[in-house]
């Protein structure tokens, strides 16, 4: 998902530069063959070209909200697939290993919605399973995959992230600073 207007960060979050790349450039790298289809939905033409670039699937769209995002993404994959995870493209501190174990755990809990924690914080990304595709494709204006993940808690499954930066996701520029910050530290 990369949708987002950045108005909080003041411009395209997306394709500002973390170390070597554009931050959307970390999640379509951490994701690179874990998935057997990904698609991109984004609001952004460079976006768009980026995804272009790498042969990544991208829709570019003018509509105003997340359940907008939801719809458009899924649309695509419906036919093709039977459980479906929704990642943030300002999140890039997740670990290929940690998507991983969320894949896995998708494996083996096919009916659970799947998402992603630290200790007592739970994060994106989140999968669902099939049964919930018709209500992901009607989504109440503005909302995203949270609602249906709060109003099934009993469904929901959560894998521990490797650590709290995992979670952590681009708003503002004081963010984007606190990440370069840490990239520092961890890679």
């Amino acid at each position: 998902m990369a949708s987002g207007l950045g108005k909080r960060f003041g411009g395209n979050k997306l394709m500002e530069v973390l170390e070597d790349r554009p931050l959307v450039r970390w999640i379509l790298d951490s994701t690179d063959s874990l998935f057997d289809k990904r698609i991109v939905v984004t609001r952004n033409k460079d976006v768009k070209m980026l995804c272009d670039n790498l042969n990544i699937d991208c829709i570019i769209h003018d509509f105003p909200n997340r359940n907008d995002t939801v719809r458009l993404g899924l649309s695509v994959l419906l036919n093709d697939v039977d459980y479906c995870f929704f990642a943030p493209g300002d999140q890039p501190l997740i670990g290929r290993e940690t998507l991983s174990r969320l894949i896995e755990e998708a494996k083996e809990n096919k009916d659970k919605i799947i998402r992603l924690s630290f200790r007592d914080t739970i994060g994106t990304p989140t999968g669902f399973p099939e049964k919930f595709f018709v209500e992901l494709l009607n989504l109440p204006e503005g909302k995203g995959g949270n609602y249906i993940a709060n109003n099934n808690k009993n469904l929901v499954y959560t894998v521990e992230a490797d650590n709290e930066y995992e979670l952590w996701d681009v708003d503002t520029v004081s963010d984007m600073d606190a990440i370069k910050n840490k990239r520092r530290f961890i890679t």
